[in-house]
């Protein structure tokens, strides 16, 4: 019964969109909103993005495809199986990339998605401006003057500086199917608690995913690091992570010290 009313109270709060999401995920609410609108469905630029870059890419490739180059799949709604997979391949669908055309084509396909959140994640640090100064040149006291919205969007640098193994294995891990009709996915459970819009590249290719989130995280810190100092979190910055009997500023709350302690993608 405990199960029942927990799967229940979920998706009670699901329905309340991203309020919902940020509650369940226990994550200050704003503080992920670039990638919450980037990785759930709520950004037709990405998605279009997305397609104009499968296109200008791999549209010939796709065209070319014939019957013989497919696994056996129900056309669900297509007029025949080969016009599904032709357009669920052309809308980024990673399942099909992955079945079609192999583990390396998903993964580009997961790289330019992540590379594309944080190209946008980076717009929106550098759009920061308190007083005439940018991002790496704003104080602690500064920071606590800014307003909320840029305030969200330092909180979600240091997010994936913080805690983005926990992230991934914990949160994103959390698979649900509620209802989402996203290309190709509808019935399939997805990662984020089903909030994902792709569900393999939260589910079977977390992994994938998870390695492209550290690699560009890591580059993006770079980038920012302040000069002469490793850069610190504002004094004022309130712990994100909220994690029963751990405090979320302990190592043990921000995933694995060393890359080879990381548990293999099986």
């Amino acid at each position: 019964m405990k199960i029942k009313l927990k799967i229940l109270k979920e998706s009670s709060m699901l329905k309340e969109g991203n309020e919902g999401l940020y509650r369940l995920l226990g994550v200050k609410p704003g503080s992920l909103d670039i990638f919450l609108e980037t990785f759930t469905g709520s950004s037709p630029s990405h998605q279009e993005s997305l397609r104009s870059f499968i296109s200008s890419r791999f549209g010939s490739q796709i065209e070319a495809l014939t019957d013989e180059d497919l696994p056996d799949t129900d056309p669900r709604g297509y007029s025949t199986s080969l016009s599904k997979v032709k357009a669920l391949l052309s809308n980024g669908v990673i399942y099909w990339w992955y079945r079609i055309f192999g583990v390396e084509a998903a993964q580009l396909l997961v790289r330019y998605q992540v590379i594309s959140y944080y190209m946008d994640l980076e717009d929106a640090i550098e759009s920061i401006n308190f007083e005439g100064k940018g991002y790496s040149e704003i104080t602690s006291e500064d920071f606590a003057k800014l307003p909320e919205e840029d305030k969200n969007i330092i909180y979600e640098k240091h997010f994936w500086e913080d805690y983005l193994d926990s992230f991934f294995d914990k949160q994103m891990a959390q698979a649900s199917d509620t209802g989402n009709k996203y290309a190709g996915g509808g019935g399939i459970p997805s990662g984020l608690f089903g909030t994902m819009n792709d569900w393999w590249m939260s589910t079977d290719g977390r992994g994938i995913m998870k390695a492209e989130m550290r690699e560009a995280a890591n580059e993006l810190y770079q980038q920012f690091r302040k000069e002469d100092s490793v850069e610190e979190p504002p004094e004022q910055k309130q712990p994100q992570w909220f994690e029963k009997g751990v405090n979320a500023w302990d190592d043990d709350a921000v995933g694995y010290d060393k890359r080879e302690d990381v548990p293999k993608p099986s």
